[in-house]
């Protein structure tokens, strides 16, 4: 039987069933692909174009006016998923929703919320630290992020809730169109909905929900749909990247040991952080719509056609990242797209740099020798993000 080759795998390439293709995995078919057809058509999905180099994906990601956002970021389109703004708009439109929501996303303003996430860490390791075991996703990763969300951000304070939600989050960050993944939309859309309703009912007073009911964009009030839609990717992206995240660095950790000394040096986010989301970026990809004709590395692309463009291929490309196959933490390019690029930069990038920081300074305060049963295949989902079923770890307690 003849082995596929790059373009036979691009052409079937469906990113909800990466393994079925060829049969060493998701970022092999990428580098193939990378290497010999880098912007190719797949007909899975409804079809759409797979760019997989790095030039061509910044190229998409901060140029709009030509690579628009405004019919959805997700491949399939989903047409019953609402709109999310900014994530799902264009400028000005979109920076106008940029502007109202960047103050509660700064640095500055996100740094007071150190102390309430240590808090909460240390309170979901108090559950597992003493037992040498836990299945990590639903023990910490997962509901860290929620928790934190809720208290410090959205000003809800609902732990079994914001649980559920984040197990619904899961669901949609995989195939977003399946039947499970329509629950889990009504699911989000109807507890979004109810934050608003009830923000709506109070006073303006300085939050990050009163300012987007009571706000203005282009001259008039924020729709009632634009403030569920803002709340739901304000959600969707703030629970599902940094579980994702946390996950994947604790997998490193339990592949390579000396990654723990690194890791509790204070100073590891500067030096190591940007090398751990390019080695694994929580996002691999994001959708776009082609506005006019425009060639990438060639191939002519048409006003209709969806883009799709793979943010984790790209930051493997060995064109600009020497051995970009290869996790190394002492490596100086930080040219990684991980958080995107242009005007849809990661919003919430500080946020979720402060988690991140934090949740391992008090997890590695409290456990070290990270193992996990390497002869288990570790199971995703696949979709625009990669989480992980589960991940049963064991360690000793410090």
């Amino acid at each position: 039987m003849r082995e596929p080759n790059a373009a036979d795998v691009a052409a079937t390439f469906a990113h909800y069933e990466p393994y079925g293709v060829v049969p060493d995995g998701w970022m092999a078919q990428l580098r193939r692909v990378r290497e010999s057809c880098p912007v190719v058509h797949s007909d899975a999905c409804g079809g759409f174009w797979l760019v997989s180099r790095h030039d061509d994906v910044a190229t998409i990601l901060r140029t709009p006016a030509v690579f628009s956002s405004a019919d959805g970021i997700t491949i399939p389109h989903n047409p019953g998923a609402p709109v999310m703004p900014p994530i799902d708009q264009d400028p000005p439109l979109q920076t106008e929703f940029r502007q109202l929501l960047n103050p509660y996303f700064t640095a500055a303003a996100v740094r007071p919320y150190a102390a309430v996430i240590a808090t909460l860490a240390r309170q979901l390791i108090d559950r597992f630290a003493d037992r040498g075991e836990c299945e990590l996703t639903s023990a910490f990763a997962r509901p860290l992020p929620a928790l934190v969300l809720g208290r410090s951000i959205l000003d809800v304070e609902d732990p079994d809730a914001l649980t559920e939600l984040q197990s619904r989050v899961l669901v949609i960050s995989g195939q977003n169109t399946s039947e499970e993944a329509a629950g889990a939309w009504r699911f989000l859309r109807e507890y979004v909905t109810a934050i608003a309703a009830a923000a709506r009912n109070r006073p303006a007073d300085g939050g990050l929900v009163s300012a987007l009911v009571h706000g203005r964009v282009a001259g008039r009030r924020v729709t009632e749909l634009e403030q569920v839609g803002t709340l739901m990717i304000i959600f969707l992206g703030g629970l599902g990247t940094t579980a994702d995240a946390i996950s994947t660095i604790v997998v490193r950790l339990t592949d390579d040991p000396a990654l723990e000394a690194r890791l509790r040096d204070p100073a590891w986010v500067a030096r190591s952080l940007n090398e751990l989301f390019r080695h694994e970026s929580p996002v691999q990809w994001v959708g776009r719509t082609v506005t006019r004709p425009v060639k990438l590395s060639g191939i002519l692309l048409a006003p209709g056609d969806r883009v799709m463009a793979h943010i984790g291929s790209a930051n493997r490309d060995d064109g600009v990242f020497e051995d970009g196959g290869t996790l190394d933490c002492s490596r100086k390019q930080t040219r990684n797209l991980s958080f995107g690029l242009g005007p849809h930069y990661c919003i919430g990038a500080p946020l979720g740099k402060l988690m991140i920081r934090v949740a391992f300074a008090e997890l590695l305060d409290r456990v070290t020798r990270l193992q996990r049963d390497k002869s288990v295949p570790l199971n995703r989902r696949d979709g625009l993000s990669r989480p992980f079923r589960e991940l049963r770890i064991t360690f000793e307690a410090r």
